[in-house]
Protein backbone atom coordinates (compact mmCIF):
# COMPACT_ATOMS: atom_id res chain seq x y z
CA UNK A 1 0.00 0.00 0.00
CA UNK A 2 1.28 3.39 -1.01
CA UNK A 3 0.66 6.66 0.02
CA UNK A 4 -0.94 7.34 -2.99
CA UNK A 5 -3.63 4.52 -2.05
CA UNK A 6 -4.43 6.18 1.23
CA UNK A 7 -4.53 9.13 -0.61
CA UNK A 8 -7.42 8.06 -2.77
CA UNK A 9 -8.91 6.37 -0.50
CA UNK A 10 -9.40 9.30 1.57
CA UNK A 11 -10.79 11.37 -0.74
CA UNK A 12 -13.64 8.50 -1.77
CA UNK A 13 -14.18 8.51 1.98
CA UNK A 14 -15.01 12.32 2.18
CA UNK A 15 -17.97 12.13 0.04
CA UNK A 16 -19.30 10.07 3.96
CA UNK A 17 -19.47 13.85 5.10
CA UNK A 18 -22.90 14.25 3.18
CA UNK A 19 -23.86 10.80 3.02
CA UNK A 20 -23.88 9.24 6.44
CA UNK A 21 -25.79 10.84 9.30
CA UNK A 22 -23.21 11.80 12.19
CA UNK A 23 -20.13 11.79 10.51
CA UNK A 24 -18.08 15.06 10.79
CA UNK A 25 -14.49 14.09 10.13
CA UNK A 26 -12.50 12.14 7.73
CA UNK A 27 -8.62 11.76 7.84
CA UNK A 28 -5.56 9.36 7.83
CA UNK A 29 -4.29 7.64 11.13
CA UNK A 30 -2.41 4.77 12.01
CA UNK A 31 -2.57 1.46 13.65
CA UNK A 32 -0.30 -0.56 14.59
CA UNK A 33 2.26 0.80 11.39
CA UNK A 34 -0.70 0.54 9.13
CA UNK A 35 -2.43 3.33 7.72
CA UNK A 36 -5.99 3.63 8.80
CA UNK A 37 -8.86 5.93 6.99
CA UNK A 38 -10.24 7.38 10.30
CA UNK A 39 -13.70 8.72 10.59
CA UNK A 40 -14.86 10.79 13.33
CA UNK A 41 -18.58 10.69 14.14
CA UNK A 42 -20.86 12.06 16.68
CA UNK A 43 -22.71 8.18 17.75
CA UNK A 44 -19.78 6.07 16.57
CA UNK A 45 -21.35 2.43 17.05
CA UNK A 46 -24.22 3.73 14.40
CA UNK A 47 -21.78 5.31 12.05
CA UNK A 48 -19.67 1.98 12.07
CA UNK A 49 -22.61 -0.11 11.13
CA UNK A 50 -23.26 2.18 7.98
CA UNK A 51 -19.73 2.36 6.61
CA UNK A 52 -17.17 -0.83 5.08
CA UNK A 53 -14.41 -2.28 7.33
CA UNK A 54 -11.97 -1.21 4.42
CA UNK A 55 -11.96 0.91 1.60
CA UNK A 56 -10.00 0.71 -1.35
CA UNK A 57 -7.99 -1.60 0.49
CA UNK A 58 -7.01 0.78 3.75
CA UNK A 59 -8.59 -0.60 7.07
CA UNK A 60 -11.83 2.33 8.31
CA UNK A 61 -11.80 2.99 11.71
CA UNK A 62 -14.34 4.96 13.40
CA UNK A 63 -14.05 7.20 16.35
CA UNK A 64 -15.89 9.34 18.87
CA UNK A 65 -16.07 12.61 18.15
CA UNK A 66 -16.84 13.69 21.33
CA UNK A 67 -20.24 14.86 20.33
CA UNK A 68 -22.25 16.94 18.06
CA UNK A 69 -19.74 20.33 17.43
CA UNK A 70 -21.98 23.12 17.93
CA UNK A 71 -21.38 26.75 17.43
CA UNK A 72 -20.58 29.40 20.19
Amino acid sequence: MTQSDVDAALAAATRWLDEVPGVVGVGQGELAGTPTVDVLATDPETAAERLPGQLLGIPVRVLSSGGPFEAQ
